[in-house]
């Protein structure tokens, strides 16, 4: 099995600079997240930060998305599009993609 951790900043890009509002967020997790993984995942809000263009220091409130699956060539470009939909959706440059292979036991 595979663990596949996603990382979702909450903060559009400047000028306007918003923050992705909850009800936003529950509606791209409600249809997007929840229609590509019905096998499960789990949702984390989490804090992030990194090094911007200008060499200062940006922090932001973010989501990480924990799926644990078989991971395939299938699988993999379903986590792309869920990650490509959300850079379209709100403006992201991107969102991380971390995958760790695992002994998983239910």
């Amino acid at each position: 099995m595979t663990k596949t951790e996603l990382f979702f900043g909450l903060s559009k890009p400047k000028p306007d600079g918003q923050i992705i509002s909850a009800k936003d967020w529950q509606a791209f997790a409600d249809t997007v997240i929840a229609k590509n993984f019905t096998d499960g995942s789990t949702l984390i809000d989490a804090r992030g930060q990194y090094l911007g263009e200008n060499g200062k220091l940006i922090a932001e409130s973010s989501k990480m998305l924990i799926i644990v699956s078989k991971l395939n060539s299938k699988r993999s470009k379903q986590i792309d599009l869920v990650r490509e939909k959300y850079k379209k959706y709100f403006q992201q440059e991107s969102v991380m993609r971390v995958d760790k292979p695992m002994r998983v036991i239910f």
